[in-house]
């Protein structure tokens, strides 16, 4: 079975809840088992504008799960579990309860209408990179490679929380 790099993320009410809740769902979920889970760190609101300091602050998180779903049923989980815990999407890259994104799909580079894998802003997010070094120092995105040297160019802009 194909391991999967989740990211989670929250700005809104009990945000290290959300997260946990999260994940409490995706644990219990058909087809899928948590394996490990990343600290979790603390990040500005990144906007459409860039990062805006006037915006709660973000926590986030990876996870690393096994699953014999296939890419697009493996959104399909995960987008369920944002709408049971009340993700409303009105503004893209605004202020969220959840978010769940599919950062990495095995070594497989996929695309469609729905879904790009590996994320397309994966390299450019340090609330991604970081803890999922700090979960895996070996990691590597298919199409880009280890994401050792990003971990330590975006260290300043997360605080492990």
């Amino acid at each position: 079975m194909p391991r999967a790099v989740l990211a989670f993320g929250s700005n809104l009410g009990n945000r290290r809840q959300w997260i946990i809740k999260a994940l409490a769902a995706i644990k219990v979920s058909k087809g899928i088992e948590l394996l490990e889970i990343s600290p979790l760190v603390e990040s500005k609101a990144l906007t459409l504008a860039g990062f805006d300091s006037s915006k709660p602050k973000f926590l986030n998180c990876v996870a690393e799960i096994e699953t014999s779903l296939k890419p697009e049923k493996l959104l399909a989980v995960v987008q369920g579990i944002e709408q049971r815990l009340g993700r409303k999407k009105l503004v893209r890259w605004g202020d969220r309860n959840i978010d769940i994104d599919i950062i990495k799909y095995g070594t497989a580079l996929y695309r469609s209408a729905d879904l790009v894998i590996p994320h397309p802003e994966a390299t450019k997010r340090a609330f991604v990179i970081v803890p999922w070094y700090l979960m895996d120092q070996k990691a590597e995105i298919p199409g880009f490679g280890a994401i050792e040297k990003l971990a330590y160019i975006f260290a300043d802009q997360v605080k492990i929380v």
